[in-house]
């Protein structure tokens, strides 16, 4: 029998603002340049029929906003996951191990989680595309698609094989 592949999408929030230096990080909301990026990332996905069957996102005000620009009217499941709020790799391959079953998943998290999250899946051994070899720093907004193996509560090092990394740049 043949194994069932699964994809999973790594989304980092769109450009959050800076200028109210009193609230706290988790409230932090999105700039105008966010907002726009956000939507953009969110046509292209619709575009390409790429429409996630589950979405596990961060309480972070900036991440919450992402999500509804991105998915603002695909019949997506979301769960909100308070630990992917400043996740570190661990967190993110356990929130995947106890994701309820999805063929295609999106995390939208932040920085520096999901580029663990990036390097660990797509270890030396894979190919990246051509538009990532220089990615060391997941920029807002950006978007990691990865074909996985089927067990999401085993991910190994190097698993993954990397089909596309997209910025709003590239759209």
């Amino acid at each position: 029998m043949a194994t069932k592949l699964r994809e999973l999408m790594l989304l980092r929030h769109s450009k959050s603002e800076w200028k109210n230096s009193t609230l706290a990080d988790i409230e932090r909301p999105l700039s105008d340049r966010g907002k726009k990026n956000a939507t953009k990332m969110g046509r292209w996905l619709k575009e390409h029929d790429l429409t996630p069957d589950l979405i596990l996102v961060s309480p972070a005000k900036r991440t919450q906003q992402t999500l509804r620009r991105v998915c603002n009217d695909c019949s997506a499941n979301h769960i909100t996951v308070d630990s992917l709020y400043l996740a570190d790799l661990n967190t993110l391959l356990q929130t995947l191990s106890d994701a309820p079953p999805a063929e295609r998943i999106m995390i939208i998290g932040h920085n520096p989680g999901l580029e663990m999250l990036f390097e660990f899946l797509n270890h030396e051994n894979t190919p990246r595309p051509e538009n990532t070899e220089s990615v060391t720093l997941f920029p807002t907004t950006s978007l990691a698609h990865f074909i996985l193996p089927q067990a999401w509560h085993s991910l190994e090092q190097g698993d993954g094989k990397l089909i596309q990394f997209i910025r709003p740049k590239d759209i």
